[in-house]
């Protein structure tokens, strides 16, 4: 059934427009499902993107982690090693304090402990003071000079009675002036025989008989006294 327009240009706009309305929504299906399509694509995407960013950021904390478990080993591999070298450098101090004792005892094999220090005593052969002196030198000590009573009585009682021993004590710089030949010093303790030192300038070298000290002239052979160093 038509419906015939009485004025065209006045009632076309509403009713055209009521006619074409269905026809328009229909036409408009299509691009509304492309936008649609599009937007869903976007929303994709997007999840997609926000899943790797996810996955980045866990595989970063993931890295993270082992560097830092990476970092510690490290550190604990590197205190491991100072401690081993630290153990290292006390063994070989330790190996070097034993090595430099048992070349001072080899050095001083010939030599027994009398009292608190270390005696050389000659009982076979005799020499002048200065091959005595000598003797003493190549052995890594020195002619004894007596530090006290106490070391005169413990030497005293490893000696042969009635025997001369040369000391390490003389006054051929100055008569009278009495010194240590290791030290250069006055004799640290004397103890004269009957007497007492002699006046005559020939008498410079000390020796030791039956616990006594007398002067002699430094050219005659008797047994002697070495000392080690330390």
């Amino acid at each position: 059934m038509s419906c015939p327009l009485k004025d065209p240009p006045s009632q076309c706009g509403g009713y055209c427009l009521g006619v074409l309305m269905p026809v328009l929504n229909h036409l408009n299906i299509p691009h509304n499902l492309a936008n649609s399509s599009k937007a869903n694509e976007v929303l994709l995407r997007q999840y997609t993107m926000e899943g790797q960013l996810t996955a980045l950021k866990d595989k970063q904390l993931s890295t993270e982690v082992a560097l830092d478990a990476q970092g510690r080993k490290l550190d604990i591999n590197e205190q491991n090693l100072t401690d081993r070298l630290n153990g290292l450098e006390s063994i070989l101090s330790a190996l070097k304090e034993t090595v430099i004792e048992l070349k001072t005892k080899i050095k001083y094999l010939r030599f027994e402990q009398i009292g608190s220090k270390y005696y050389y005593i000659e009982k076979v052969s005799e020499k002048n003071w200065s091959d005595a002196s000598k003797t003493c030198r190549n052995m890594g000590g020195h002619l004894a000079d007596i530090k006290d009573e106490a070391h005169l009585n413990a030497i005293k009682a490893n000696l042969q009675r009635d025997t001369h021993y040369w000391l390490g004590i003389n006054d051929l710089k100055a008569k009278g002036e009495f010194l240590s030949m290791s030290t250069g010093k006055s004799a640290p303790f004397l103890k004269w025989g009957s007497g007492g030192p002699s006046q005559l300038d020939t008498f410079n070298c000390v020796f030791l008989y039956n616990g006594e000290m007398h002067d002699y002239p430094c050219k005659y052979n008797f047994q002697f006294i070495c000392q080690t160093e330390e």
